[in-house]
């Protein structure tokens, strides 16, 4: 049986900013730090075999943070970063709205139907989510890994858990900064047996 954790990156200056937040990198808060120390004191009597991380600067100091110092093999890779937001990377939430009013209306409804505004398409982030499982199922036929990855990218995981299509995306709680989700994998199928929890998180 493989158990696999999943996180998103402790709170960022650019979430508190409210900007969109792909392949750009806001520093971790304190708050944030904080957060994801919480969360290494949560799991700190849990053995994990490895650590699977986003690139982005801002998921791999969470990742170095919840391994506490501990000896576990850290595995970055870009299969695991944020969706890629074009020409909104960076920008405050309220611009584009201001500036691409039907365009962000698409992204938030009818994630479907999003053209990608020179990013990614949820499809394209769909496709990466569907590659990132299947490396870890291939690397990891059994233990405990932790995947530390973004809020979008984590919603489209779970969606494809579930079954769920792109269309019912943003139907699903929003993954907190830190909060943890945990996936049984019994050699058949991937279970989603808790999501979401911040019980750690002060």
């Amino acid at each position: 049986m493989l158990t696999i954790y999943f996180t998103r990156h402790g709170q960022t200056e650019w979430n508190v900013e409210h900007r969109m937040q792909g392949w750009g990198n806001g520093e971790l808060t304190e708050l944030g730090r904080s957060d994801a120390y919480n969360l290494a004191v949560r799991l700190n009597n849990t053995h994990l075999d490895k650590i699977y991380s986003s690139t982005s600067k801002r998921a791999s100091e969470t990742a170095e943070i919840v391994a506490n110092g501990r000896n576990i093999p850290l595995i970055k890779n870009d299969l695991f970063r944020e969706m890629y937001f074009g020409e909104w990377d960076g920008m405050l939430r309220d611009d584009v709205i201001a500036k691409y009013p039907d365009d962000h209306k698409c992204f938030w409804e009818t994630p479907h139907l999003f053209t990608g505004k020179g990013g990614e398409t949820f499809h394209d982030v769909q496709d990466r989510a569907k590659q990132a499982l299947q490396l870890i199922l291939d690397e990891n036929k059994e233990g405990t890994v932790l995947v530390v990855a973004h809020s979008i990218f984590l919603r489209v995981v779970f969606a494809t858990l579930k079954n769920l299509p792109i269309a019912k995306v943003f139907e699903q709680d929003p993954p907190g900064n830190t909060s943890l989700t945990k996936v049984i994998y019994d050699g058949k199928n991937l279970t989603i047996e808790y999501e979401g929890d911040m019980s750690h998180a002060k």
